[in-house]
């Protein structure tokens, strides 16, 4: 390189190195209008004005990779770049208008600093790249670029694209600082300081400090200045760390500012600063005499965050700073010793009603006032003793209205339910009349929750309504049940609250809540009971430590703080933990329910105490599953226990009683082990001289081998035995096994035990190889021995032994295990069942399903016994021969795990799944959907064998056969019945009350239904059906099932939420075997030719006699893909909520045939409906009647020979509002094809296609009904419809106003009787008058008079009469463009009064489109149409093929109320301009 070209090139970087060049690109290559695509972001995402604001609708959007306008008129378009700080930008994009049909758009750069429109260059033609350099004022104020329409006459094809809109910024050097926000007790606020904009030359400093805004440093916070040292790089950052003190005044939010002082690079901008502001802890202070106005602070005792004071005497008022409003206050913190007191009273003195005063022995949570002024007084006192930590509580406001509380609730376990008062306790509810109030009810919602209490196991969840009559100290109930499971528990609770309120005349507060406590005590000398059995391929291992460091001989009252071992036998690689218990015991009169367990905390499910003469034992029990089945490795894990409190004081040193130590047993299931059966017994049940047995039976044992016992007991003592002094017991001390032949057998060799000690703390185990015998766990004595010696096979009972002598000891828990013949299984809910096969429960992912019966029986079908589920779902037989058994599940008992499944009497489920099997071989049957028979009503009743739904054979041969499991599912629909499981009424009840969460069903071959959709599953068999099962009777050769509801048998009215009922389920699991479509599917309707769908044939039909066939009450209900028909009544009626009717049949059968006498479609009474891509044919009164709602959607659908007499319309609009109609076919109808005439305002009309309306609507009670569309009501748009060749006029006003019709192709109508396009007052041709001073419909608005229409060059030219600031649409007539002839619209006048086929243009008379300024221009025609008014030009480009001879006709609109078509003119040569039929003259001025 030479040295020439090294030196330009060097100075070029120093040039730039100060600058950065950001870009701000949208290429529009998605359709989406917040694209970023250049180094930053734009500020907004483009804006449209007066378009339909989406990227993929509209006349402006973006398609093909480029932002398109076509048919543009009034709409544009805009979007914000942040270029504030550049030197210098430039915007650059490139633009194709090679169709832009002669029209433009105008390019602005928008300056938002002072709201000026800057234009740039307008785009009108050819393809090309716009450049333009923005000027600093325009940088500076973050502009717009916006695309702005260059007119208002744009064809409909009139296109122009713009692509890659780029603004390319050059930014210089700068660093900032954000602005930082703290709490006062957060320590530290650190400012994060980064380099902006362009790199620097080079590394520099900047220098920077704090100053106080309200903070003061020294007192809020710690001044702070130094130096930041940048590399030069951008987005270099650097952080400082500014300290704030948490002082103990309370005070407002306060701020300080950071700024920067200096820098040593003079090209960096450093003129950015921070804010740091530290959020205020202080509260409001009790003091004597002082109040407070206010919704929203804290309220503190005079000690603030320290300690009351002794001998205070306070006052202290808060009021409401909102009128009406009524203060509340919820303690968060209250420590107030007692013999200090809070009291406070409901109102703004100490003389108000007092509600209540507090202590530590009764402590606030919620107060609230009831008074008329919303106060609420607080009287403090203290003694002269000790000071307590006061109080917090956060002081808010209610709203007036009538507010609801409701009282906490303690029950016994056995008390069989809760029952809570909710009391009204304020603002009466009503309105005033003449004579007083009248109180008026009103209503909540009431639902239950889990607290540490739960659903099912401890209470059973209920919801429901109360109703109040308005009147304040009106009081309501309901009761929860009470689940009484004879475990004992801690205390337990769970939460009743309020979910909703319907309140004519006021808001109601229903914020309170309540709970309900479960009070199963604390259960003293508690034998031990059955506590869980295992049935399956189970086992066990155990551990456990003492936390006594001596025996009693050498030290009876040293204790440790923690303690840890491994599990004696290991777990293996293939075992699943199912369960863990912790049990835990000490000395001590204090309860400890709380330790830590593997660094966890862990608090007692299960609470125990006992005594002996003045001293006192706890014991604990506590579910670890979760933490056990965490440990990576549990069999080499040491587990770790810690945190239990224990008395060694001399009450229990000097007597040798200390006792604190741990046990673990965890229960795992491994594949490869032999079946088993094993119970564990649990209690606290403190001994002294005496004994008790365990009896384990319903097995039949395999053989001894793996059989064993163990045994946890506390506080026994390794120097007193069955000899000891004092022994009464006849059996002395000793652990036995009495077998089946009733032999006593001695469980020996624990420590070294002769049998005459066994409870000697040790832990022994003499099923592993070697034995574990430790002799150190003082006072702990866990001890599992091998019994298999003393069972033999075909036992079916063993009995577990204790006996005590004079030394106390406690027994804890007791367990059994012997190889068994037995039968184990799981009934499990296949909750998203998506259809097809069945699956297992682990493919599932189901969840146990408890409380179901299953029975067992012989292999002749006589029953043996039966069973329930637990809340696992798990089940289990024992005690059985070899042979074979059938295992029955009975479906009516089956409960679904969804919300209010529990309670769900009436949801019943089908089977999905089973299995059967032997030892050697479990089958799973995934294809007996539905059950043995799936058009079974229901299953067979308890005890009855003979068809049984759910029914699978086990075979015993000195083996244990698990994994019997039962599958079921309750949105699965197997036959055609009327009612019962697997129909669809069955579906409908189960919707209704089964909640929605968590449901998220599987995809099937057609569609994936969206999380929380309620989707039935159709899976009847047909012909041949691929599982093998029998054809439903109803099912049809053509390839559909026919559901015949009988009128006694109505189906349920659907009131779930997110009911779907799809048809295509069917399809998925069967195919489509009634292929084809029917009607128009494909055609294109409206102005735009937008294609309809197909409408396929379903293979589900729905049909009644006489009846309404759906009702639906719920929200977001669909009905889809269905063929729906009556021989009365309504197919679908929507009653409230909101109704989807989507892809169906209606008024034909599946293949489209008609079938019965149905009276109405859809009816829609109050709901909010949306009624798409449906096919409504036959249909003998109205397709669809509208006759209340909110908003009603009728769009894609096809309507055909519907009505049977004069009055009979395909859309009848009778009541409601938000009606849309778009983008359907609707055509053949005996009357109209929408009828308004029950002014039903505001109804849009589109892009529909309306034909052969009429045909028999000649008469309808001495009236005609042979229009396409009619309308009576105000503020309706019929808009770029095709509307043709029906008996009568294509759109009848016969009352409102301001009802626009434009730019629709209207032609060929009057088919029966000759007519108008558009008929104002179904009068014939209402002529135009002086002033236009008539009314009536459209305010009988006058037509535009078309005086002369001429070719001139490529330009259309018209010139006539109208009314001013008209709107002016121009048409082609259907006698040029269509197939009638001149005549057919005179209706005995003399001119043809056209009917506009084929829209040209719009313009607007006064408007810069306007070419003649000439107002008050007298005209009057052959016909009597005159008007004293302004004459218009307008000018319109060419359309392709016109020709002299065509005829045209005009609209005018005013207010929007639209005019008749004017009488037809012909298109001339440019010398020949005069209307012969019109005279006129311009006045005189």
């Amino acid at each position: 390189m030479s040295l020439k070209h090294f030196c330009y090139l060097l100075v070029l970087m120093c040039a730039t190195s100060f600058y950065a060049q950001e870009t701000y690109l949208d290429t529009f290559t998605s359709t989406f209008y917040g694209s970023n695509e250049g180094t930053q972001n734009f500020s907004s995402d483009w804006f449209e004005s007066a378009d339909d604001g989406n990227a993929w609708g509209g006349r402006i959007q973006i398609t093909g990779g480029r932002l398109r306008f076509r048919n543009l008129d009034n709409r544009y378009i805009y979007r914000f770049v942040p270029l504030a700080g550049a030197s210098s930008a430039t915007l650059t994009l490139d633009y194709d208008a090679n169709s832009a049909g002669g029209e433009a758009i105008d390019v602005y750069i928008y300056n938002a600093d002072n709201n000026q429109w800057n234009f740039v260059e307008r785009i009108d033609g050819g393809t090309g790249t716009l450049t333009y350099n923005l000027t600093n004022a325009q940088i500076d104020s973050n502009p717009a670029v916006i695309f702005y329409r260059g007119d208002t006459n744009w064809g409909n094809n009139d296109t122009i694209y713009i692509d890659n809109v780029q603004f390319s910024a050059t930014f210089g050097s700068e660093v900032l600082v954000d602005d930082v926000t703290v709490n006062e007790n957060a320590g530290t606020a650190t400012f994060t300081v980064r380099h902006s904009g362009s790199a620097a030359s080079g590394p520099y400093s900047v220098n920077y400090t704090t100053s106080n805004i309200s903070a003061i440093a020294g007192q809020d916070y710690t001044a702070s200045s130094g130096t930041l040292n940048f590399d030069g790089t951008i987005w270099d950052t650097e952080t400082i760390t500014v300290f704030i003190t948490d002082d103990t005044i309370f005070e407002g939010d306060e701020t300080f500012s950071f700024s920067f002082v200096s820098t040593t690079d003079p090209n960096i901008d450093i003129t950015d600063t921070a804010t740091g502001t530290i959020l205020a802890n202080d509260a409001l202070i009790i003091t004597d005499g002082g109040s407070a106005t206010t919704c929203d602070d804290i309220f503190l005792d005079s000690g603030g965050i320290s300690n009351y004071s002794d001998n205070e005497d306070l006052v202290y008022t808060i009021c409401p700073d909102t009128a009406n409003n009524y203060t509340q206050v919820n303690f968060d913190q209250f420590d107030v010793i007692p013999g200090d007191i809070l009291y406070v009273y409901d109102g703004n003195s100490t003389g108000a009603t007092l509600i209540g005063q507090y202590d530590n022995d009764n402590i606030p949570t919620q107060i609230f006032a009831t008074n008329t002024n919303g106060c609420l007084t607080f009287r403090f006192t203290s003694n002269n003793n000790t000071t307590g930590n006061g109080w917090q509580a956060s002081v808010s406001c209610s709203p007036p209205g009538p507010k609801i509380v409701v009282n906490d609730v303690y029950v016994d376990e056995d008390s069989g339910s809760a029952i809570f008062t909710v009391t009204h306790v304020r603002d009466r509810h009503g309105y005033s009349w003449l004579f007083g109030f009248i109180e008026t009810p009103f209503t909540v919602e009431y639902m239950v929750s889990d607290g540490t209490a739960n659903n099912g196991s401890d209470y059973i969840s209920v919801n429901g309504t109360l109703t109040f009559t308005g009147e304040v100290g009106n009081v309501q109930t309901f009761s929860v049940p009470i689940v009484d499971d004879g475990v004992p528990e801690l205390v337990e609770y769970f939460t009743v609250g309020f979910s909703d309120a319907t309140a004519q005349y006021a808001s109601v507060d229903y914020s309170d809540t309540a709970n309900g406590y479960i009070n199963s005590q604390i259960l003293a000398n508690d034998p031990l009971t059955l506590f869980q059995e295992f049935d399956g391929y189970y086992d066990y291992s155990t551990t456990g430590g003492s936390l006594r460091t001596n025996d009693n001989n050498t030290d009876a009252c040293s204790i440790t703080t923690s303690s840890s071992n491994t599990l004696i036998a290991p777990i293996p690689n293939t075992g699943t933990i199912k369960k863990a218990y912790l049990y835990w015991a000490h000395s001590s009169t204090v309860v400890d329910g709380t330790v830590t367990f593997e660094g966890q905390t862990v608090n007692a499910n299960y609470q125990y105490q006992t005594t002996l003469t003045n001293r006192n034992f706890y014991g604990y029990v506590s579910d670890v599953t979760d933490i056990v089945a965490g440990v990576a490795n549990p069999s080499t894990n040491v587990f770790d226990f810690s945190g239990l409190s224990i008395d060694n004081s001399n009450t229990y040193c000097s007597s040798a009683t200390v006792l604190g130590g741990w046990t673990l047993f965890v229960f795992y299931e491994d594949p490869n082990l032999p079946a088993v059966n094993i119970n564990l017994y649990q209690g606290f049940d403190g001994l002294s001289n005496d004994g008790n047995s365990f009896t384990l039976d319903s097995f039949y044992a395999i053989a001894g081998a793996g059989a064993k016992a163990s045994f946890l007991s506390w506080e026994g003592d390794s120097t007193l035995d069955g000899n000891s002094s004092g022994t009464t017991n006849p059996n002395g001390e000793r652990l036995s096994i009495t077998n089946q032949a009733n032999q006593d057998f001695t469980l020996s060799g624990d420590g070294g035990q002769t049998g005459n000690n066994a409870y000697n703390s040790t832990m022994y185990d003499n099923t592993t190889t070697p034995d574990y015998n430790v002799n150190t766990t003082y006072g702990v004595d866990l001890d599992t021995y091998d019994i298999s010696t003393y069972i033999s096979p075909g036992d079916s009972q063993v009995t577990a032994n204790v006996d005590v002598g004079q030394d106390f000891l406690i027994s804890a828990a007791v367990v059994l295990k012997v190889p068994s013949n037995l039968i184990a299984g799981t009934v499990f809910e296949d909750v998203n069942y998506g259809g097809g096969q069945g699956r297992n429960m682990t493919d599932a992912n189901g969840v146990g399903i408890s409380s179901a019966i299953v029975e067992l029986y012989e292999s002749d079908g006589t029953f043996v016994r039966r069973t329930t589920s637990k809340v696992s779902g798990d089940y289990s037989f024992g005690g059985m021969a070899d042979g074979d058994y059938y295992v029955k599940l009975v479906n009516s008992t089956v409960r679904s795990n969804r919300d209010n499944g529990i309670n769900c009497t009436t949801c019943v489920p089908i089977q999905t799944f089973r299995s059967y099997g032997d030892v050697t071989n479990t089958i799973e049957v995934l294809t007996e959907i539905g059950g043995t028979d799936p058009t079974a009503f229901s299953d067979s009743a308890l005890g009855v064998f003979d068809d049984s739904q759910s029914l699978s054979l086990v075979s015993i041969a000195s083996s244990g056969v698990a994994n019997i499991d039962f599958g079921f599912n309750f949105n699965t629909i197997v036959n055609t019945n009327e009612f019962g499981q697997g129909s669809l009424e069955q579906f409908i009840l189960n919707s209704n009350t089964l909640g929605e969460t968590g449901l998220d069903i599987e995809a099937n071959s057609i569609f994936d239904p969206a999380v929380e959709e309620d989707v039935s599953i159709f899976m009847i068999p047909p012909t041949g059906d691929s599982f093998g099962r029998t054809a439903d009777v109803n099912y049809n050769a053509a390839g559909y099932f026919n559901i015949l509801i009988d009128d006694s048998n109505e189906l349920s009215t659907i009131t779930g939420t997110n009911t779907i009922i799809d048809g295509r389920t069917q399809a998925a699991y069967s195919g489509d075997v009634n292929s084809g479509t029917v009607g128009a599917g494909g055609t294109s309707v409206g102005v735009s030719n937008i294609a309809l769908p197909n409408y396929e044939r379903p293979e589900i039909q729905v049909h009644r006699d006489k009846g309404d066939v759906f009702i639906s009450e719920g929200n977001n209900v669909t009905i889809r893909n269905l063929s729906v028909f009556a021989d009365k009544n309504s197919a679908i009626v929507a009653e409230q909520g909101s109704l989807n009717v989507v892809q169906n049949l209606i008024g034909v059968d599946a293949t489209a045939n008609n079938s019965g006498d149905l009276k109405v479609g859809v009816e829609n009474k109050g709901a909010d409906i949306n009624v798409d891509g449906n096919y409504l044919s036959t249909i003998t009164e109205s397709a669809i009647l509208i006759d209340g709602g909110n908003s009603s959607i009728i769009q894609n659908n096809h309507f055909i020979n519907n009505g049977s007499t004069a009055c009979d319309d395909s859309i009848l609009l009778a009541d409601g509002s938000g009606v849309i109609i778009r983008q359907n076919y609707i055509e053949a109808s005996a009357s109209t094809a929408i009828d308004g005439e029950d002014k039903v305002d505001s109804i849009i009309i589109t892009e529909n296609s309306l034909t052969t309306s009429g045909q028999d609507g000649g008469n309808c009670q001495g009236n005609p009904q042979q229009m396409a569309v009619k309308l009576a009501g105000n503020g309706s748009s019929v808009t770029n419809n095709k509307i043709y060749q029906n008996g009568g006029a294509g759109i009848a006003i016969v009352d409102g106003s301001s009802n626009l019709i434009s730019q629709n192709s209207i032609y060929a109508n009057g088919t029966v009787i000759p007519s108008l396009g558009i008929d104002l007052d179904m009068d014939g041709v209402t002529l135009n008058d002086t002033a236009d001073s008539d009314s009536g419909p459209n305010n009988l608005e006058n037509f535009p008079v078309i005086n002369s229409a001429f070719i001139s060059g490529t330009n259309l030219v018209v010139t006539g009469w109208t009314s001013p600031g008209s709107t002016v649409e121009v048409f082609f007539t259907d006698i040029n463009e269509g197939t009638a002839t001149l005549g057919d619209n005179q209706l005995g006048l003399t001119q043809d009064y056209g009917e506009g086929q084929i829209y040209i243009g719009t313009a607007v008379e006064g408007s810069s489109d306007d070419q003649d300024a000439t107002s008050s221009s007298l005209y009057l025609d052959n016909d009597g149409n005159t008007d004293n008014t302004n004459k218009y030009k307008f000018v319109f480009p060419l359309p392709s093929g016109t020709a002299v001879g065509d005829l045209i006709t005009t609209t005018g609109t005013r207010s929007n109320s639209t005019s008749e078509f004017s009488p037809e003119v012909v298109i001339k040569t440019y010398t020949v301009i005069t209307n012969r039929n019109i005279t006129y003259r311009i006045k005189s001025n």
